[in-house]
């Protein structure tokens, strides 16, 4: 090939028009298949009633935390808000399930209490110690309780994670803390394609 020829090539090549196509972000891509951990769960809302996952055919966020949570839940809480506002109508069927590591001071009508300062279609789910440590457990979350010499009583380290379930169920996506709302909602539309 000679200069020339490679000069042109070359010149061509930097003064082509750039596409104005926007990329997709690879990091916000739905999973094809399910994850292997996650599942099917029964604990008792809210209203104190028995939830159980499969019963329900819809999608859910759905993550951890307890109703005395001073700063990790209420962020999450209202970044979750953002997304729902972003979403509109995208979101009709879309609910957030808040699953509680602390069912000694949550009960059905505290968890009822904290979720109705958010504008977020949640369900509050409690238990018993055991059924909430298998749903833990079964979606590879963590959660240690901490000092509990402080004015809040005692507080709780726990998973950051906010997980997609698809209308059977099924893990599809699991958000970190650094996810923004615009990023929930990006993924959560993929559902319906």
């Amino acid at each position: 090939m000679s200069f020339a020829f490679c000069s042109l090539l070359l010149l061509f090549v930097a003064c082509k028009p750039l596409e104005r196509v926007p990329k997709s972000d690879p990091d916000l891509a739905l999973s094809a298949d399910p994850y292997p951990f996650g599942g099917d769960l029964t604990l008792v809302d809210h209203d104190g009633n028995s939830f159980h996952l499969a019963d329900q055919q819809r999608p859910f966020l759905l993550f951890f935390g307890y109703a005395s949570c001073p700063d990790a839940c209420p962020q999450t809480m209202a970044r979750l808000a953002s997304a729902y506002t972003i979403l509109g109508e995208d979101a009709r069927d879309l609910r957030t399930l808040f699953v509680s590591v602390d069912p000694k001071r949550d009960s059905p009508q505290m968890l009822k209490t904290y979720l109705s300062h958010f504008d977020v279609p949640a369900v509050g789910l409690t238990g018993v110690q055991d059924s909430i440590d298998a749903v833990v457990k079964r979606y590879a979350a963590h959660y240690e309780i901490g000092e509990r010499n402080s004015a809040a009583g005692y507080l709780i380290d726990h998973s950051l994670y906010t997980y997609l379930l698809d209308q059977n169920g099924d893990l599809r996506f699991f958000f970190r803390p650094s996810h923004t709302a615009e990023d929930i909602a990006t993924v959560v539309r993929q559902l319906s394609r």
